[in-house]
């Protein structure tokens, strides 16, 4: 079946970096896992296949930004996946998305041997902090037509018992089961119309979690830092020198042009000082950290907007702020270096107070996620966990 010509894995894959991101403010962010439709057989790009839909789906459905980190792989089984989410910090999501039983259908795994790994999963997920999902399609659509009927008809029964094995192993968990609807067995190849069928069939399912964890977010405290993980992510970015990079001049530039602001700069934060990478406006040199509204920022995974820094008892005592030609107005957004550790903002500063909009905060996301990518270029590994 693996080297069939009816097999998907004789189909193109994405080649773009594994992770997605959909237009606006205060973004969920979810991790998808797993095989089969998780992959994006058959396109070649994240942005047309599962999960950029689902992102994009999810933001018309939310009116939030999503954030999708994919660790999908053809032929993950069960037990891969497992150990995969045993060594993810899943403290960083607010949701994670996992197809299964596709491979296990393929391979006539046994029953029983499903349930048990099933069960162990389920467990392990129902542990973790975000909301998990677990995505069964009802028919196995990669059987094709010219393999032995015998094994065509076992494979399809045995995905119709696994998807009712996953249903009954999360009936007593917080893991939601979700299932949708296999590709019609005439068609040619999975293409971008299915992952948008698929998307809108999954994504109604998740709103729920994902409001929950909004409004978790806009009342909890500040998180604990893995300071030292994120002190080692800075330094393998290595862009802590004085080499001009025009690509994130260009941004820069753009965000102060945009916003109308003074100021616009990327500064990156490590263990007592804040360096100023690119800058628009009036250039002041590198302060420390503890003088820095950018090492605050990195501390939670979202925007920070003081619309009067001489307000705010936080902010209001420091050097920077206030008196003739000081700043009272302070957005910024986090950067994240390719194992998600926030290493670094984008940032906008005005000498008057301001307010800063919905959509204002959508489009500094938008530019801080560009600057994002450049960062993470020379560094980024095969996908986002950490």
């Amino acid at each position: 079946m693996a080297w069939s010509s009816d097999s998907w894995r004789q189909l193109p894959t994405p080649v773009d970096s594994p992770s997605v991101h959909s237009g606006g403010a205060n973004a969920n962010r979810i991790l998808v896992m797993g095989s089969g439709i998780a992959v994006g057989y058959g396109v070649v790009s994240h942005e047309i296949a599962l999960s950029g839909y689902l992102a994009r789906q999810l933001t018309s459905l939310t009116q939030r930004g999503v954030d999708i980190d994919i660790a999908a792989e053809a032929g993950m089984l069960i037990v891969e996946a497992t150990h995969k989410y045993s060594r993810t910090n899943l403290a960083r999501y607010d949701a994670s998305l996992l197809v299964l039983g596709d491979v296990e259908a393929l391979q006539l795994m046994p029953v029983k041997v499903f349930r048990d790994q099933v069960r162990t999963l389920v467990a392990l997920l129902d542990s973790a902090q975000p909301h998990s999902f677990v995505l069964t399609v009802t028919a196995a659509a990669s059987v094709g037509d010219r393999l032995p009927r015998a094994y065509t008809n076992a494979v399809v029964q045995r995905t119709l018992d696994f998807t009712r094995i996953i249903h009954e192993e999360c009936e007593s968990s917080g893991v939601t089961p979700i299932t949708v609807a296999p590709l019609d067995r005439g068609a040619a190849a999975v293409s971008r119309e299915h992952y948008l069928h698929w998307a809108s069939s999954i994504a109604p399912h998740m709103v729920g979690a994902l409001d929950e964890a909004a409004c978790r977010r806009l009342s909890a405290g500040c998180p604990l830092m893995d300071e030292d993980g994120r002190l080692k992510a800075l330094l393998d970015l290595d862009v802590l020198d004085e080499t001009k990079n025009p690509r994130f001049d260009e941004i820069v530039e753009m965000a102060r042009n945009l916003f109308g602001t003074d100021v616009a700069a990327l500064n990156f934060i490590d263990a007592d000082q804040m360096w100023i990478k690119s800058f628009a406006g009036t250039r002041r040199g590198n302060v420390a950290r503890s003088d820095s509204a950018c090492a605050v920022t990195i501390q939670r995974p979202e925007l920070l907007v003081v619309e009067d820094l001489s307000a705010d008892p936080r902010f209001r005592d420091r050097s920077w702020v206030g008196g003739i030609g000081g700043a009272r107005f302070y957005a910024g957004y986090p950067i994240e270096s390719p194992n998600g550790h926030r290493v670094g903002a984008l940032c906008i500063i005005d000498s008057k107070p301001r307010t800063f909009s919905e959509r204002d905060h959508a489009l500094l996301r938008q530019l801080a996620l560009r600057l994002q990518a450049m960062v993470g270029d020379s560094e980024r590994p095969r996908s986002r966990l950490g």
